[in-house]
């Protein structure tokens, strides 16, 4: 169980120009640590996935072969996960409705997401729509309107895109002289990944106990993890304590690149760890997801 150990406490009230500036509060699940919301695909009654870390919308291979369903064909893809690299089919004119919303998505691919009651991965080409903010202690989310929020004076974090990826990077701290870079991820359903490099440098592997699981990524592609529970980790104003980190033993982490189509070069931030659902589950999160802007706070019980 972590323990936090606050340093600061910012406790912000979300206000807009009208009610219509952000939706209410609705329910979120939260399944082995996945953000779910209702919604409706090709007119049937679903969860979608949310998933900063994903460039790309996917609809769940399940899902579709549950309900017979065919879309128009796009182009197929190469699309590099964290474990490994598959060509994937896409779709095009997916319906979709959310919160009373209709849209259709273009360029969806055909993924592998769990069961067949999640029907569909939404990323960045939808979340960058909107301020999002999700309190995960309580469960529940909203949806807030760019122009009737200014985050770039609330975030109380350091965040920022990549420069040559659009990808949501976060600044952890290991130590007083230890910083690092990570990708934002709600998909990463466990703890703070890292490479095997970083674990090296920090000597995890000889000062700390050490367990491994199995990791399946969403190419297919099976990878060994160390997991360790490190003494602390700062995130923003907060310092967390023995929080769960895992490491794939076999080196092969490809970060930034998950869930992405191949062609564009990285260039930037040195990107050294993924964030997870061991961190993320105590906080209420607030992204601007477009501009680069983000705060976390403790939910209101916690005051």
């Amino acid at each position: 169980m972590l323990r936090l150990c606050i340093i600061a406490l910012v406790l912000i009230a979300f206000t807009t120009n009208t009610q219509a500036d952000m939706t209410p509060w609705t329910d979120m699940k939260v399944q082995n640590g996945h953000i779910l919301i209702p919604v409706k695909v090709a007119g049937i009654d679903t969860y979608a996935m949310l998933d900063t870390g994903s460039q790309l919308n996917a609809i769940n291979r399940a899902f579709r072969h549950k309900h017979n369903l065919s879309f128009s064909n796009g182009k197929k893809v190469n699309i590099r996960g964290i474990y490994g690299t598959e060509k994937m089919q896409t779709f095009n004119k997916v319906p979709v409705s959310f919160f009373g919303v209709e849209t259709t998505l273009n360029k969806v691919a055909d993924i592998a997401i769990g069961h067949h009651s999640n029907g569909i991965l939404l990323g960045a080409t939808f979340l960058d729509q909107f301020v999002i903010q999700m309190d995960y202690p309580n469960q529940r989310i909203r949806f807030i309107t760019h122009n009737s929020i200014d985050m770039a004076k609330l975030e109380n974090i350091e965040f920022q895109l990549h420069k040559s990826q659009a990808m949501p990077l976060v600044k952890l701290g290991l130590g007083p002289d230890k910083d690092v870079w990570v990708l934002f991820d709600t998909g990463n359903n466990g703890g703070v990944l890292f490479d095997k490099a970083l674990a090296e440098a920090m000597g995890w592997s000889n000062n700390l106990t050490e367990t491994q699981s199995i990791a399946v990524g969403a190419t297919s592609h099976i990878s060994v993890m160390n997991n360790y529970r490190i003494p602390e980790l700062q995130f923003g104003p907060y310092t967390l304590e023995n929080v769960l980190v895992s490491v794939p033993d076999d080196s092969k982490l490809n970060l930034l690149e998950r869930h992405r189509e191949l062609g564009s070069r990285i260039r930037g931030k040195r990107v050294q760890g993924i964030l997870g659902y061991d961190v993320l589950q105590h906080f209420v999160v607030t992204v601007d997801y477009k501009n680069g802007h983000a705060h976390i706070g403790l939910p209101d019980d916690a005051r």
